[in-house]
Order: C-alpha cells, then structure tokens, then sequence
C-alpha cells in the first residue's frame, strides 16, 4: 500500500484516538475544578519576562495555591524573557485567553488546554504510527494517556514553569520516530512531531539541553534506517537528507542556547546558585566527613558548619565572609573534578538522587486554586496509576532498579531490530524504546549531580522518558515471546519430514 493510501486510511482512527485523549484529559484537568501547581518561587523568571505577574486576592502567592490569571505587573516591566520553549505555549495561551472568555491578560487554563492539544497529538500518533492491531494501539494509547494524566506530570501544565513543554516535547519526540524512514510524506510527518518536540524538550530549561545529543543521533539514524541497518547508501535518500536537516537545526539552536547559558549574568548566577546548593546539600553533608571533603573541594575547612544548608537557607555559606574569596571554587567545573577524583562519589550521589526520584510526585506544592475551597497546600490525587505503582517498589531501590531496567530495556530493543524482518513495528518500536533511554539517562545527569535540591520535580523528564520506554518495551517484549510461541506451533521439529524442516528454516512473512 502506498504511503499516501495509507495516511488516508488510518486519518479516521487518528482522529478517534486524539478525541478521545484530548476529551479525557480536559475532564481530568476541569472536572470538578481545575488543578494547577502553585509556584515555588521559580515562575517569576518564566512569567514576569513576559511582565506578567499572577492575581492571588492576598493569598500567598507560592507554595499553597494555584494561580490561572496573570496581569501585567508594573515590576515586571522592561523584564527579558527566560529563554525557554515554553514561552511557545505561553503565548498561544496568551492569545487563547480572551477567545475562551477568560479573565486576565494570560489564564494558564489556556495554557494548559494547549498542552492538552499537543499531548493528545502525540497520543494519538504514537498510538496509530505503530503498525499493530486496533486493539493494541488502544492499549498503547491508553498507556501514554494514564502516563501523562498521572498527577506527577500532568499538574505541572497549569503552572508557570518551563517542564510542561519538556514533558510534551518527548512525548511528541516518541510519536515523531515511528514515522521516519517509512517514505517521504511519512517522514515529513515524522520530521514535523519529532522536530516541533525536540525544540520543545530540548530548549525548555538549560536542564534538558543535553537532551540534545540522543534525539538528534536517533533522528538521523532513524531517517536513514528504512530495510538494512548496514550500509552508507540509505543515507543518502531525500527521507535521510530532510532527517539530518532538522538534527542540526535542533543541534545549533541546542549550542546556541548554551553559549548564551554560559555568558549570561543570569546563566551564570544561576549555575552559581545551583552549584552551592549540589556542594552543600549532596556532597558535604555530614560535619564528620565534611574537613576531607572540603580539602578535596579546595575550600575552607571552616565551611564544615554548612554542611547540609543549601543557598538560601537561613543558615548558608554565603554568609561566610570567606565567601566571595572562594566563589571560584563553587562551580560545576570542580563539582566535576571532585566526582570524577572520587568515584565513590558519584555512587553515593546518584543513588540518592535515584531514591528521589522514585519518589515520583511532589506533595509539597499546592495543585487547587483558592475559589476550590481546599486547605493551603493540598494537593489532587484523580490519576495516579503510575505513581501508586511506582510506590510499591522498595523505596530505597534507586539505581538498583533504573540502571536494570534501562539495560533490560534495551535489551529488548536490540533484540527487536534483529527482528525487525519479521514485523516491521518492532523496528518503529525498537528506535522509540532506545531513544527515551538515551533521554532518560542524559536527563538524570543535571539535577543529580549539578541542581542539589529539588531532585524530585526535577527528574520528571527522565521519569517521563523512562515510562514512555517501558509501554513500548514491554509491549515489544509481548510481542516477541508470542512471535516465538506461534513459530514453534506453526513449524514442529521433524527429523522425516523435508517440508518441515524447510518451513523452519524460512524467514516470516513481511509485514
């Protein structure tokens, strides 16, 4: 079938699914009134560059309530935005806000019903691109839909933050793939969803820059890798050329943004911040050990009565009047050093911050509005699947249990490729699987070993990655085990029979 005959014919499958998702996910978001996440001091760099600020009634403006309409604020003016992809869906929501009569300048009700829009593409995509049954790409849709709803991401979409389009952009990233290398209008497809949510992933926050490097190595392999994965020929077809295009579009706006991450007052500062928050809170964080480890660090010994206070505690280094004296030494770069000069270190650290992230949500924001009638501070549990799974691992498993499951995983994709002859989805799959790892993994990086605090809001892009990863994997995995029964019942040993064994030894039907 051609691949223009069969984007018609699956049009009106497509069309059910994203109705379905995006009507599902609105009820979840509005009903019986919408939930947020309140701002935990890190949205006024997001909102009030577009000089906006929120209307609380006198409320406290973070950490208890949820905000939806922002006005223009005075002390916001002359402000520059943050550089983030998020600014994309601010400002659809921003023009959205008066069409859907809602009140102020920007309601991020608005905002969210966007984000619903992309994620609901990408649900229905991903769901459809699969060449599988209806009923599994049903399941596999539904799966994506109860990962996206589930509370730990989802409540970020209406708040002022920059991860609602991290978490959009992979799923789109996800969707895009299983197009690439299957024909030119396919492709072009693809390249759309993939390119649009690698700029929305992997320019959110400086966090997920690295984010770079996995999507646009796949993108180029997988616009390139339609029948054999061997050969320099298949990338020099026009599906290949259009692939590699957006990489490196996706790659300079990646560099560009680093280059003004690491010239900016703002970047720097930043980096700044973080940097004392990752010494003192993960690395010098028992006075007992803290003299070696300060030695180590270059920094004074004295320091040791920090050990555990992160940058804006009441009790903080940078109230040390040895402080601007040493701010030479409180970089990423000699982070870098200690981790790489102790690798005992980096053990310690990431297993911590694994155990974080199996923490999966945070409780400690505000996801109801004040007009909800909730106490300050509560938060909203209608979906919950994933995590309520996620808490019924050991809770101190961390890297144990990641580091596993990532190499299962990709077990499990290689093993697909190697099939790929069989059923063509294993390869669309396999890709998807081994992209989302490679995300998973790169995004563990920062907020492990470079923010310090916050661990658990920060990890839920590689949660997110790693979750999208083990729909596919395991319905690969299903797959294949079933593949293998029915060859065994279809083609029995049989030492007499010349037929049988010619049966055995053939390849399966292309799909």
């Amino acid at each position: 079938m051609r691949p223009a005959l069969r984007v018609r014919g699956i049009s009106g499958r497509w069309l059910a699914i994203f109705g379905v998702s995006l009507g599902a996910l609105l009820i979840r978001f509005l009903v019986p009134a919408p939930v947020g996440q309140a701002d935990n001091r890190d949205g006024p760099r997001l909102m009030c560059g577009l000089g906006l600020g929120p209307v609380t009634g006198h409320h406290p403006r973070f950490f208890r309530f949820s905000y939806f309409e922002y006005v223009s604020k005075p002390e916001c003016a002359g402000r520059v935005p943050y550089p983030s992809s998020e600014l994309v869906p601010l400002v659809l929501g921003r023009l959205l806000t008066p069409v859907l009569g809602l009140s102020g300048t920007l309601n991020l009700i608005a905002v969210a019903v966007v984000l619903c829009v992309l994620a609901s593409v990408a649900i229905a995509s991903l769901a459809v691109g699969l060449r599988i049954s209806l009923w599994a790409q049903v399941l596999v849709a539904a799966a994506c839909w109860l990962i996206i709803a589930d509370s730990a991401f989802f409540d970020v979409f209406g708040g002022p933050f920059s991860e609602p389009a991290a978490l959009v952009g992979l799923m789109l990233v996800a969707a895009g793939l299983v197009y690439l290398g299957r024909g030119w209008r396919l492709t072009v497809y693809g390249l759309i969803l993939a390119g649009s949510g690698g700029f929305l992933a992997i320019l959110s926050k400086e966090q997920y820059l690295v984010l770079a490097a996995p999507i646009c190595i796949t993108l180029v392999l997988a616009g390139a890798s339609r029948g054999s994965w061997r050969g320099l020929r298949r990338f020099r077809t026009q599906e290949a050329g259009a692939a590699v295009v957006v990489a490196l579009v996706l790659a300079v706006l990646a560099g560009a943004y680093t280059v003004w991450d690491s010239v900016s007052s703002y970047g720097q500062r930043l980096h700044h911040i973080q940097a004392v928050d990752m010494l003192f809170t993960d690395i010098v964080t028992k006075r007992a050990a803290a003299p070696a480890q300060l030695r180590a660090l270059g920094l004074p010994v004295s320091w040791a009565r920090y050990a555990g206070h992160y940058y804006w505690d009441t009790t903080s280094v940078r109230q040390s009047p040895l402080y601007s004296r040493y701010t030479g030494k409180l970089t990423d770069g000699n982070i870098t050093h200690y981790l790489l000069t102790h690798p005992g270190s980096i053990l310690r650290v990431g297993q911590s911050a694994a155990v974080a992230a199996q923490q999966f949500r945070i409780t400690t924001l505000g996801d109801y509005p004040v007009s909800a009638g909730h106490r300050k501070g509560a938060y909203e549990s209608r979906v919950v699947v994933l995590t309520w799974l996620m808490h019924q691992l050991p809770p101190g498993l961390g890297l144990w249990g990641l580091i596993p499951l990532w190499l299962v995983m990709a077990a499990v994709a290689i093993a697909a490729l190697a099939w790929g002859r069989a059923r063509a989805w294993h390869r669309d799959g396999a890709v998807v699987v081994l992209c989302m790892i490679g995300c998973a993994m790169v995004a563990f990086i920062p907020p492990a070993f470079y923010a310090g605090i916050s661990t658990t809001r920060h990890m839920v892009g590689m949660n997110l990655a790693t979750s999208l990863a083990f729909v596919l994997a395991a319905g690969l995995a299903a797959s294949m085990i079933q593949q293998a029964l029915s060859r065994g019942r279809s083609h029995p040993a049989s030492s007499g029979t010349v037929s049988a064994t010619v049966a055995a030894v053939s390849p399966g039907p292309r799909r």
